[in-house]
């Protein structure tokens, strides 16, 4: 759990509120960590400094390249499909996390601390000064969990957006009503990405229950953030049918059947590297399962030229936009309507 440390003050985290005596709870994110004096986080990132909660890397981003912070990737690689298609978004990531996935793919800065990972100070506005030097259309916190530095993502994204680009994270969800009302009102887009539908596997192999993401997402979704969904299937983990079914039935239930969803194919990393890539028709599976439910807009992912990676038009099957890979295009008006008269579910 929270871990006792010396070093380092950090900033003024304003997602805290006290607890007893000199302890202070964090409301970042559903752990809400009660924290000693001394005493950091299980994110690894916040603690508590004389009674005071502080965000210790604030600003501290993970980019080793000597040219302008961030890393500009294609807004499809988030993977946000309906949001500002074939722009170029600025991407930052930071240290730790507050989730412990055996399989993840950036566990060299998720399963860092600060201090061991090499961290580059970027102020919000230094992060909008280079995503406009980039030419990118907007600016986006994903690698590692964006939750832990909720301060930094809050301030980042009003000097971004102030300068007129989009904003977005990349998140488990595993955040609080406090995080959305603090952070929302200045992202314009969020992918959650669910990492299986049953609590006892989410516990043993991320670290953290399921409900909390789950509604974590349906907050956001209440809010005006533009909302997609990931699910990573793991094979003989979460691509049981019978999960699968549940979680489209918890989108279309809880969000709404046009919140697209994005079945994502497995990689071996980390410590789960005894398990083989998903097959591609246990991603198809899922996918059928999805549109049996309802769902519009159910993608393959992790799988270049897969047909179930363009998006078409649930009424009349019009293709609107185009996908290989990373490579992108647009079919369709996106500002119009489709031949059909039906609304483009897709924001421009």
């Amino acid at each position: 759990m929270a871990q006792t440390d010396s070093t380092g003050d950090g900033e003024p985290a304003s997602l805290a509120e006290p607890a007893e005596g000199e302890g202070v709870r964090c409301t970042a994110c559903a752990h809400r960590c009660t924290l000693s004096p001394g005493q950091r986080g299980i994110c690894d990132v916040r603690k508590n400094v004389d009674g005071e909660l502080r965000l210790l890397t604030y600003g501290n981003v993970h980019d080793p390249s000597p040219g302008p912070p961030g890393t500009a990737d294609p807004i499809e690689k988030k993977p946000l499909y309906h949001f500002h298609p074939t722009t170029r978004v600025l991407s930052f990531g930071g240290a730790s996390c507050n989730f412990a996935c055996q399989f993840c793919q950036n566990h060299h800065i998720a399963f860092a601390e600060p201090e061991d990972v090499p961290l580059r100070d970027v102020s919000p506005a230094e992060a909008t000064a280079s995503a406009t030097k980039q030419d990118c259309a907007g600016v986006a916190w994903t690698y590692n969990e964006p939750t832990i530095y909720a301060e930094y993502v809050r301030d980042a994204a009003r000097e971004a957006r102030q300068a007129g680009l989009y904003t977005a994270i990349v998140t488990n969800g595993y955040f609080t009503e406090e995080f959305v009302t603090e952070v929302a009102p200045h992202l314009d887009a969020a992918n959650v990405d669910i990492k299986g539908f049953r609590d006892r596997a989410h516990v043993e192999y991320m670290g953290a229950r399921v409900e909390p993401t789950l509604r974590g997402a349906e907050s956001l979704y209440e809010t005006d953030t533009h909302l997609e969904i990931t699910y990573l299937t793991i094979p003989d983990l979460n691509d049981d049918p019978a999960e699968i079914r549940a979680f489209a039935e918890w989108v279309r239930a809880d969000l709404d059947r046009s919140v697209p969803v994005h079945f994502t194919r497995f990689h071996p990393d980390h410590n789960m590297r005894d398990r083989p890539a998903t097959p591609v028709d246990t991603l198809e599976r899922a996918a059928a399962i999805a549109r049996d439910v309802g769902l519009e807009f159910v993608y393959v992912g992790n799988v270049p030229g897969h047909a179930d990676n363009d998006t078409r038009c649930p009424d009349c099957g019009a293709t609107w936009i185009r996908r290989n890979g990373f490579r992108t295009s647009i079919e369709a008006d996106l500002d119009g309507k489709c031949e059909c008269g039906r609304d483009i579910d897709v924001v421009v």
